[in-house]
């Protein structure tokens, strides 16, 4: 498909269905995910015209068709978090603000679908999901019409993506040990200690290792304490998968508060790589979360699924990579 067209002036919905052939209610529709009454080859003819013309749908056009507010939600665990996946949200906002009319930053809930139920009133027009939904919930939404991003309820984007094999590595690569890992204990939800244990269970599994124990870790002094002593009742070196840096510098708290040797008698390893952690002693291993490719992947499949030319895919990316100190 060709145009003669040689002005920057930005493509609009008439010059997509001038190119295509076709009414621009169709390629509204087609644009906006209505496309089950129309022929694969309608389809395809307005894709190619609106990636030729480099195309972007208006917010407010879209609102229009698709009877949303244009708004995109950035849908956020309620749960004790560091700044690198604060950071995280606070890309994700700037990333998508070009694609919705506004964006939103929606916490999520302690009671199940009640989240669901509150990003429906609002009507957005797409949710960018950092691991709240389950797939039923996403489901429900999709059902109403929202775009849900990622699509895929196993991305890395939004699960373990690595981490606890990474965890686990570093921790025996000092030999076999009695595997913890290191929950947070704090009244907010935890979306994704139970899947980083059931990896840790699944790997152990696998390589004929013990299953690895719980063990919940407040963020005071007392609470490491009292978790280090947990993990030393055994009386058999120990390595510990922390949840995230900030257990585990409660962990390494309470083992100064019990004299408990770092790392011959328990090993310790955190996620994020905090400075706090790399400035403790003994120097925090950690697991590093590069959030920058996972962030633009959602902003991309956004996009993508809304229609815009997003081109090609960049290169691949490691998110996840261990920091190896002196807690191992």
């Amino acid at each position: 498909m060709a145009t003669d067209s040689t002005t920057d002036k930005p493509a609009t919905s008439f010059d997509v269905a001038r190119l295509a052939g076709v009414s621009r209610s169709t390629v509204s529709n087609i644009l906006n995910g209505k496309i089950e009454r129309f022929p694969e080859a309608t389809r395809e003819r307005v894709l190619e015209a609106a990636r030729e013309l480099r195309y972007r749908p208006s917010p407010a056009g879209r609102s229009l068709v698709m009877g949303t507010s244009g708004t995109v939600v950035v849908l956020v665990p309620n749960a004790t978090f560091g700044s690198n996946l604060q950071d995280a949200v606070e890309s994700v906002v700037q990333r998508t603000r070009t694609i919705g009319g506004n964006v939103v930053v929606r916490f999520a809930t302690q009671s199940p679908g009640s989240s669901v139920a509150a990003v429906q009133a609002l009507q957005p027009l797409a949710v960018v999901d950092l691991g709240v939904l389950s797939s039923a919930e996403s489901g429900d939404l999709t059902a109403a019409g929202v775009l849900v991003v990622p699509a895929d309820r196993d991305s890395s984007a939004v699960s373990d993506g690595g981490i606890a094999r990474l965890q686990i590595v570093e921790l025996l690569r000092r030999g076999p040990r009695q595997l913890w890992f290191a929950a947070i204990s704090d009244a907010r939800s935890d979306p994704y200690g139970p899947s980083r244990l059931a990896l840790l269970e699944e790997y152990s599994q696998e390589n004929g290792l013990p299953a690895p124990k719980l063990v919940r870790v407040p963020l005071t002094r007392e609470g490491g304490a009292a978790a280090v002593a947990e993990i030393m009742s055994d009386r058999a070196p120990a390595a510990v998968a922390c949840y995230n840096d900030d257990v585990a510098l409660a962990l390494l708290a309470g083992a100064r508060e019990r004299s408990v040797s770092v790392p011959a008698d328990m090993s310790v390893i955190g996620v994020d790589d905090t400075a706090t952690g790399a400035l403790w002693s003994p120097a925090l291993s950690s697991v590093r979360t590069t959030w920058e490719p996972l962030v633009e992947a959602l902003a991309r499949e956004l996009e993508e699924r809304l229609g815009a030319d997003v081109g090609p895919a960049p290169r691949a990316f490691a998110p996840f990579e261990v920091v190896t100190r002196e807690t191992t």
